[in-house]
C-alpha cells in the first residue's frame, strides 16, 4: 500500500513538474532573450535590423526598459527609396517602429495613438486585424521577449512630415479647398495648421466636387457669407483622427467640427459607442441621422460618407497622413443645408 502511494505521489509530482515546465516554455520567454536580440536573430526582418544597427539605434534599446517593436518584413523595404532620405529622416523612420516603455500585446491594443521616440503613431483595430497609420498590418503578432514584444508588419510605417494645411496647399487637385480655407479666416487656417492633441480628419472635396457644388451655391455667395462658408467647410471636418481602418468601427452618426455639443441636456454620443442621443434638431426626412451637422460612414460598397442634405460622397483617396491629422479626398461636398 505504501509503495502504491509513493508511486502515485511520484507520478503526480512528475506530471505537475512537466506541466509547469511546458507552460513556462510556451508562455514565458527566456530571461536572456531581450527584444532586440530576438529581432536580430529573425531572418524575416534582417533589412530592418541592419538599418537599426548601421544607424546606431540598437544601443538605445535598453534591456531593462520594456518596449514594443513593429518590425517590417524584408520585402516591405523594396517599396520605398531609402537613398532619398537624410540620416535624420532615416533615423526618424526607424524610430517610428518602436514604442518605448510600453509592452503592447495585441490583446491590449485599442484604436488610438501611441508614442514612438519621435512621433505619434496611430493604431487601428477592426475585425480584419490591427493596423499602424492605416496601412501597415500586423501579420505575425506577439513574439514575446524578456523586456517587450515584437509584432511583424507587412509595410514600413512612414512618419508624416507635413501638417494638413501644407498637404492641402501642395495638392493641385485640392486648390479650391485651399482657396476657400484661406478665405474662411484665421480660425480655420489655424485649425489645419496647428497640431492638436487628438488630431483632425478632413474629408477634402476635390476641385471637381466644388465645381459641381458651385452650380447650387455659387462661389461668390460663399465668399460673401463667411458664416455659411465656415459651416460648409467644418461639416467636412471631424475633430478627431479617423483612418480608413477605423471606418468599419463607425456605428451611427459621427459628430463633425460644427456639431452642436450642448443643444439638449444630454450629450451627443460619439461614433462606435451606440445610437446617438436626440440633438433637438428637426429633420423632415426620416433617416438614421440625428442632426444636420453630422455625417455617417458607409463601407458596405466601397468607402462612402453621407450628409443629411448632400447625399453620399465617395471617398476616393484615403489616409493622407499629416502631423496633426489625416485627409481623405471625396468627390462631393457635404452640405449642412
Amino acid at each position: 500500500m505504501k509503495n502504491s502511494l509513493k508511486t502515485v505521489s511520484s507520478l503526480f509530482i512528475f506530471g505537475l513538474g512537466l506541466f509547469l515546465t511546458t507552460s513556462c516554455k510556451n508562455k514565458d520567454p527566456k530571461p536572456n532573450n531581450d527584444a532586440i536580440k530576438l529581432a536580430l536573430e529573425d531572418s524575416r526582418f534582417t533589412v530592418f535590423t541592419k538599418l537599426l544597427t548601421d544607424n546606431g539605434l540598437v544601443g538605445t534599446l535598453n534591456a531593462n526598459v520594456p518596449y514594443t517593436i513593429f518590425a517590417p518584413i524584408n520585402e516591405a523595404f523594396s517599396k520605398i527609396d531609402l537613398s532619398k532620405l537624410t540620416k535624420v529622416e532615416l533615423s526618424n523612420l526607424l524610430n517610428t517602429h518602436i514604442v518605448t516603455e510600453r509592452r503592447l500585446l495585441t490583446s491590449e491594443i485599442k484604436s488610438g495613438t501611441v508614442q514612438s521616440p519621435n512621433v505619434e503613431i496611430y493604431l487601428s483595430k477592426n475585425a480584419s486585424g490591427i493596423f499602424i497609420n492605416g496601412s501597415s498590418k500586423i501579420i505575425s503578432p506577439d513574439i514575446l521577449a524578456s523586456n517587450g514584444v515584437i509584432h511583424v508588419i507587412d509595410q514600413v510605417v512612414l512618419p508624416p512630415t507635413k501638417n494638413m494645411l501644407e498637404i492641402i496647399s501642395n495638392n493641385p487637385n485640392l486648390s479650391e479647398l485651399n482657396s476657400l480655407v484661406l478665405a474662411a479666416g484665421n480660425d480655420l487656417v489655424e485649425t489645419l495648421f496647428t497640431p492638436k492633441i487628438f488630431g483632425f480628419t478632413v474629408l477634402a472635396p476635390t476641385n471637381a466636387a466644388f465645381e459641381a457644388m458651385y452650380n447650387t451655391i455659387p462661389k461668390a455667395t460663399l465668399l460673401e457669407d463667411k458664416k455659411l462658408l465656415n459651416e460648409v467647410l467644418r461639416l467636412n471636418m471631424i475633430s478627431r483622427r479617423i483612418l480608413s481602418t477605423d471606418f468599419p468601427n463607425l456605428v451611427g452618426p459621427v459628430n463633425t467640427n460644427i456639431t452642436p455639443m450642448d443643444i439638449t441636456t444630454m450629450p451627443l454620443i460619439g461614433a462606435g459607442t451606440g445610437p446617438a442621443t436626440n440633438t433637438g434638431l428637426t429633420i423632415s426626412n426620416p433617416n438614421p441621422f440625428t442632426g444636420q451637422f453630422q455625417v455617417i460612414f458607409d463601407v458596405a460598397n466601397g468607402f462612402k460618407v453621407r450628409g443629411v442634405r448632400s447625399g453620399s460622397a465617395n471617398i476616393t483617396n484615403v489616409n493622407l497622413l499629416a502631423k496633426n491629422g489625416v485627409i481623405h479626398t471625396t468627390d462631393k461636398v457635404l452640405l449642412p443645408y
